[in-house]
């Protein structure tokens, strides 16, 4: 039973809510048409999605379009990372069961996934409002992310990951991933090596954070 939900009416009539246990098919799908060079080990089905929903429905959350599922987020509570870890590690091999902190004082957000044909109107900074949303309704003190560098791959042998975030962070260029997030007003904390197996990352990522209160710093 969902303890709280979100139900919002995005423009050009788009709804952003909490994921029911029938939507796992359909974010299955999402996450297939999302992540094409992920790792098949690291890429979500329906099982793991299912599971999510039962472990921490409200931290779930979708976007549908005339009733389809067109994106989704996954989430669970957390306490800040101590130390580097692996998205596998994080994530309880993806189900979550074991990885969940039911008091846990930060919202860890291990997916967002918008069908190509839907990117660019906005919908993942939507999900990341409504995430921040759920950090407030619960009295988390905000959001973790490890954000997939994408664009790392690509230059991966001209810079380290640590001058390629220097770069996003001065503006020099943009990521497909890290650049939204730092709109949606992620801040970052250091580059995670070996996170996530996926070669068009460089295979890391980086880790950041988005608080509640603007002035609360790591």
């Amino acid at each position: 039973m969902i303890k709280m939900s979100i139900n919002k009416d995005l423009e050009n009539g788009f709804v952003l809510r909490s994921a029911c246990l029938e939507d796992a098919i359909r974010m299955e799908f999402v996450q297939a048409m999302c992540y094409p060079t992920l790792h098949q080990s690291e890429i979500m089905d329906r099982r793991h999605f299912a599971n999510h929903i039962k472990v921490f429905p409200e931290g779930q959350l979708v976007v549908e379009k005339d009733g389809v599922v067109i994106a989704s987020t996954s989430t669970f509570r957390s306490e800040f990372p101590k130390h580097d870890h692996n998205f596998l590690e994080a994530s309880d091999n993806l189900w979550l069961t074991n990885a969940q902190v039911p008091n846990g004082e930060w919202l860890y957000g291990i997916d967002m996934g918008v069908l190509p044909e839907y990117r660019g109107l906005g919908l993942s900074k939507e999900m990341y409002k409504a995430r921040q949303e759920v950090c407030k309704q619960l009295g988390l003190k905000g959001q973790i992310t490890v954000g997939m560098t994408i664009g790392f791959g690509k230059v991966k042998d001209k810079m380290s990951i640590e001058e390629y975030c220097v770069g996003l962070e001065k503006n020099e260029f943009t990521d497909p991933t890290i650049t939204p997030q730092r709109k949606a007003g992620f801040r970052w904390v250091r580059p995670v090596y070996n996170y996530i197996n996926d070669p068009e990352a460089g295979y890391a990522s980086i880790l950041m954070y988005n608080p509640v209160d603007e002035n609360y710093f790591i």
